[in-house]
């Protein structure tokens, strides 16, 4: 008895104390009805799937007035952008050509749709397009919205500000294609998620951006969603990445300047996002208000240049990358837009842009770079270069980008682009690449460089003494074709625009210093194998002696006569001229453009070298081609220019060089010594004034050279040498 009552007050004794300890601890740690979220000291996304997609809509049937066999409507709503709806081939396409998507009664709302142009070329992109409509029980159709499109090959998305309620049917009439055709990967319906809008209502803009005036820590931990909660609270807490969210401008499309202004492409990637995506992230982008399209384009560099298009809409967005790389905001338009945007997801890689960022910055970013390329952007030009060789080889970016500006504005202006107002509105886009064996190479909206130039392209010390190929390569880009790229000529008028940098730069001219044995440069070389063999300058195969003519105009115009706009004007001329039927044609027009921007009779210049002469010859130049000038074209050119009373050059331009220009401009009196010959090799002691010697044979000239020693090929008795003043003056020279 008496232990059954010990084991009962036990127990009581072990349940009073519980419950005092409960009483107790209550007391001093009041209960928490709503558990707050944890302050976090980065911003970490939460899972996406809280954001709810935009549903999708798809039509139960789709017709179009015409197709090509096998790439018919279907292809449009098969879920394969690689399959693609074409009109008919050849020239039987009939305008409008219309597409036709209709819906069953149980769709009650379309917010938008987005129309996918082909990836694998242009040919039928849509340019021109008006958009009709028919709700349910309606028998016609009603115009929503006419669109010209200046750049056929990105998505367009089209929205229904008010919604399109109860659709039956949607109309695409389309009235201009690329090459005039019509062409459409797939189309894609939506209908936007409302489920959002409440824990939105802490924002004040559509990127969720900027919280509400006033808006409390309480007003957060209400929020419903937990992503929004957990991006809202980094906001209010302000350790949210600068990257994630960016104000981004609008670029005109590169290809108006290009056909402007006759040149190649520039980049299109001006909006760096910072952001790095891998492959399957769902991406969850927030976007203010804005005009005309925008895409995300996520490039996978290691992969190549050309990277995977999201079209991105005003407010919410969210959509699962199946790609991985930087991500760039297309945002193409020729008004002058901004817009904000919220990258909520994605890894951060950051960029570098001298308009914000200083040297100070420069090494925490590439350090925490995450991506194995990195952005830097300049005024004028854009880099994306591996992230290892940039933190190898560059402790000094701001130098280096600006370097890169100033080799893009040295040739803007020389081409005249500033003069005349046509500067393009992109940046100049350098690249490494890693995915080909390709040294160095321009194409469409960038030029690209391999791994191995690395070093000399980041490092600036280098890249100032050795510019030579980067500003080639750009040089290809603002080649005016084909007044100044006829065949024959890609890989040498591109020079000219190297060797304008390079020498700005303080650097010898290649062609000057370039030894090519037996010869003591390119001007020695070209002077004796077309000047004075006497050919036409199309039938020389050395890219840098076909230089020479194109330089000498440069140093005799704008070094000694003191004319910086010649090549400027000339540029221009060639702008806004209606091109050459044939590459002779713009052979035999250079000649006359040239005479009319110097206002100077250059007959004999181009005679000498050999612009002016009877070729018909095939050539391969990245293609095979043939350039043709018969003996009339060239005596009506010289006919025109004749005709214009322009004044002859006072001096003799056609034996210009680098080491001959004091001369030139102090008009310097020639006077002449002796001379020795050795094996073949002579040398010039005791003349003065001699911008070029020659060597003639039984009256023809059959050497020149630039300098006072020099190597023949034979040397006979009766050969006589030549000193040759800046006016063409020529006095013989004794040989000892």
């Amino acid at each position: 008895m008496y232990l059954k009552t010990f084991k009962i007050f036990l127990l009581f004794v072990i349940l009073f104390s519980v419950s005092c300890s409960e009483s107790a601890n209550t007391a001093v740690q009041p209960e928490i009805e709503n558990p707050k979220i944890t302050d976090p000291e980065k911003y970490e996304p939460t899972n996406a799937n809280s954001i709810d997609k935009d549903v999708k809509i798809s039509p139960n049937s789709a017709s179009a007035s015409e197709y090509q066999s096998g790439t018919d409507i279907q292809k449009t709503i098969d879920g394969d952008k690689s399959t693609i709806y074409h009109s008919r081939w050849g020239d039987a396409t009939e305008y409008p050509v219309e597409l036709i998507y209709n819906f069953s009664d149980t769709k009650d709302l379309i917010d938008y749709f987005v129309l996918y142009p082909r990836s694998d070329a242009t040919n039928g992109d849509i340019l021109e397009l008006s958009v009709y409509t028919k709700a349910q029980g309606e028998s016609d159709y009603a115009l929503f919205k006419e669109y010209v499109f200046t750049n056929g090959n990105s998505p367009k998305m089209i929205a229904f500000p008010e919604g399109f309620v109860n659709p039956a049917s949607i109309k695409l009439s389309v009235t201009k294609g690329v090459n005039d055709f019509v062409s459409l990967a797939e189309i894609e319906f939506y209908k936007e998620s409302a489920t959002l809008e409440a824990s939105l209502s802490v924002f004040s803009d559509k990127a969720c951006t900027v919280l509400v005036p006033g808006t409390t820590r309480e007003d957060i931990d209400n929020i419903d969603n937990e992503f929004i909660k957990a991006m809202a609270l980094a906001i209010f807490n302000e350790v949210y990445e600068e990257f994630r969210i960016g104000n981004f401008k609008s670029y005109a499309n590169p290809d108006i300047a290009s056909i402007a202004n006759k040149t190649g492409t520039y980049g299109i990637y001006d909006n760096a996002t910072g952001i790095y995506v891998k492959w399957g992230t769902d991406m969850v982008v927030f976007m203010n208000d804005f005009e005309g399209e925008i895409s995300l384009r996520v490039v996978n560099h290691n992969q190549g240049f050309g990277g995977v298009d999201y079209v991105l809409k005003p407010g919410v967005n969210r959509f699962q990358v199946n790609t991985e790389g930087l991500a760039y905001l297309i945002y193409q338009n020729e008004a002058q837009y901004e817009v904000k945007a919220n990258f909520a997801t994605g890894k951060i890689n950051g960029y570098f842009d001298v308009a914000k960022h200083t040297n100070e910055d420069w090494q925490a970013l590439i350090d925490n770079a995450e991506y194995t390329y990195f952005d830097v952007l300049g005024e004028l030009s854009m880099l994306s270069f591996t992230t290892a060789d940039f933190r190898q080889y560059n402790t000094n970016i701001t130098e280096l980008i600006g370097l890169y500006d100033n080799m893009v504005d040295l040739e803007q202006d020389f081409l005249g682009l500033y003069k005349y107002d046509r500067a393009n509105k992109s940046r100049m886009y350098y690249r490494t690449n890693t995915h080909q064996d390709m040294f160095m190479y321009a194409t469409s909206n960038r030029t690209e460089y391999h791994k191995s130039t690395m070093p000399g392209l980041i490092n600036p010390n280098t890249l100032k003494t050795d510019p030579w190929g980067p500003a080639h390569e750009i040089g290809h880009i603002n080649q005016t074709s084909p007044g100044l790229k006829w065949l024959g000529l890609t890989e040498v008028t591109t020079n000219i625009y190297s060797l304008y940098v390079q020498t700005t730069w303080g650097n010898a001219a290649r062609i000057d210093e370039e030894v090519v044995a037996p010869y003591n440069n390119r001007y020695e070389n070209a002077l004796t194998e077309i000047v004075a063999a006497n050919i036409s300058h199309a039938e020389h195969g050395d890219v840098f002696c076909k230089l020479v003519p194109f330089w000498q105009l440069q140093l005799y115009f704008s070094d000694v006569l003191g004319k910086k706009d010649f090549y400027k004007d000339v540029h221009e001329i060639i702008r806004t001229t209606e091109d050459a039927d044939t590459n002779g044609e713009s052979q035999i027009e250079f000649a006359k453009i040239c005479s009319d921007a110097a206002e100077t009779d250059l007959t004999a210049f181009f005679i000498d070298w050999g612009f002016l002469k009877v070729v018909d010859k095939e050539l391969n130049d990245y293609g095979a081609g043939t350039i043709t000038v018969t003996q009339t074209m060239v005596d009506d050119a010289i006919a025109d220019i004749k005709s214009k009373g322009y004044p002859e050059p006072a001096m003799k331009l056609q034996f210009i060089h680098e080491q001959s220009l004091n001369i030139y401009k102090s008009k310097g009196a020639l006077s002449i010594g002796n001379a020795s010959v050795v094996n073949n090799e002579i040398t010039i002691t005791g003349t003065n004034n001699a911008v070029v010697y020659q060597q003639e044979r039984d009256g023809n000239i059959i050497y020149i050279s630039v300098r006072d020693k020099f190597t023949v090929t034979s040397f006979n008795a009766s050969d006589k040498i030549f000193a040759v003043g800046y006016d063409g003056e020529r006095q013989e020279i004794s040989v000892q």
